[in-house]
């Protein structure tokens, strides 16, 4: 019997969904390619950019030259474009409602109609780019505006260069001002589009971004106070945006992420002072769990996980969810602090290991309600390894028939 294939689409939503909600484009290929075999290249590519909510080329194809807004439930918004070839599973909340509509000249395009509901909480994991801005005309580069967004511009010669950073991820601006070498703003990626401002010849193209943390003339924070002015920075001269991780002789790129953002705490702008307070909880909840899991090793990780396992909104979901399907009770060992407390407390875990933790916005799925205790012992390596929600009931389980 000949099974018949599905449609592109849905090859896609289902590769998407397997690879854990976040794939590149060759990811998504090479799994369609195991399933059902050879399918064009080029038509994957076409219909990933159909699909994708934010991706300028999508109005370009038939499924897309009709007015709609992403929350209508369309078969043709499924994904998010992150980076050059690089996409997410679409959601709503984490991604905001976008919109394919006809401008005064009667041609489509697509912009962003409403704001994600959940902002991006950052941890000190999400400064993965350092990009030098120095300016010798001026003197100076990006200080002297009162806004909280501007357009980052990359040089012409590199101009893919700018593409690079993802939505969420931080980038590190270094700059000298006045012959010293300094750290100046923390920024963000808002969108993937590339804006033409044709002002600098040398310098047309850039990114929106917005600022996540910013010093000022006087709070300059010197490169040679950081842990980072230890350092080699030859080949971060081009403007482009390089990872950090490929600065020459780095030994322990956590200790530096946690070194910088340090430095640049009492400059978070007010918009993101959750991230601050957020992180700086963590931090020290992994210090009080114990050395096995709050060494420096690892430690960034730890501090994600927990500082997405206490983004209070999505708590607050999850326990109303399971108040309303009179579930809210541990999902280990089912106590209730409703039943013995007459309290709806209840604490949030989050799924994903610990070691695979990465910058995608939190989900519900992504968390399982567990008492204070189980909730500890989850965060402690047992037998040497972490225990998932199912092998710490085994143990319970085991262990109680022993008695």
């Amino acid at each position: 019997m000949i099974t018949k294939k599905p449609f592109v689409w849905q090859m896609i939503k289902e590769a998407v969904e397997n690879l854990n909600g976040v794939a590149s484009y060759k990811e998504i290929k090479t799994y369609i390619l195991s399933k059902w075999g050879e399918i064009n290249s080029q038509t994957l590519t076409d219909q990933m950019q159909v699909l994708s909510v934010n991706h300028k080329s999508r109005i370009n194809y038939p499924q897309n030259q009709k007015p709609r807004f992403t929350d209508s439930n369309s078969d043709y918004d499924l994904l998010f474009t992150t980076g050059r070839g690089e996409v997410s599973k679409y959601d709503i909340e984490e991604h905001g409602i976008w919109e394919i509509f006809l401008n005064s000249s009667k041609k489509f395009e697509i912009r962003k109609h409403k704001n994600p509901i959940v902002s991006k909480i950052f941890t000190p994991s999400d400064i993965v780019w350092i990009k030098n801005v120095t300016n010798t005309e001026s003197g100076e580069a990006y200080l002297n505006f009162d806004g909280n967004e501007f357009v980052l511009n990359f040089p012409t010669k590199h101009r893919t260069n700018l593409s690079s950073p993802k939505i969420g991820d931080l980038i590190l601006l270094y700059q000298k001002v006045k012959g010293i070498p300094v750290f100046s703003h923390l920024v963000s990626p808002i969108d993937i589009d590339e804006v033409d401002e044709n002002v600098r010849a040398d310098y047309r193209y850039g990114r929106r971004v917005k600022i996540v943390a910013k010093t000022n003339h006087i709070s300059l924070i010197e490169v040679s106070t950081t842990l980072l002015g230890r350092l080699n920075f030859a080949g971060f001269t081009q403007g482009n945006a390089c990872k950090l991780e490929n600065i020459k002789n780095i030994q322990n790129i956590d200790s530096l992420k946690f070194d910088i953002w340090k430095k640049f705490e009492p400059y978070f702008i007010s918009a993101e002072q959750e991230s601050v307070i957020n992180t700086s909880n963590a931090i020290n909840e992994s210090e009080d769990l114990g050395s096995d899991i709050s060494a420096i090793e690892g430690g960034l990780r730890l501090v994600s996980h927990i500082v997405k396992e206490r983004n209070r909104k999505i708590v607050f979901e999850k326990k109303a969810q399971a108040i309303l399907s009179n579930t809210l009770h541990c999902e280990v060992c089912e106590f209730s602090f409703s039943k013995i407390y007459e309290s709806n407390f209840i604490e949030c875990h989050h799924l994903l290991p610990i070691g695979q933790i990465g910058s995608r916005v939190t989900k519900l799925q992504d968390l399982a309600l567990v008492c204070s205790n189980c909730h500890r012992m989850l965060h402690t390596k047992l037998d040497n390894e972490f225990l998932t929600i199912q092998q710490l009931r085994d143990r319970i389980a085991r262990i109680s028939n022993k008695y």
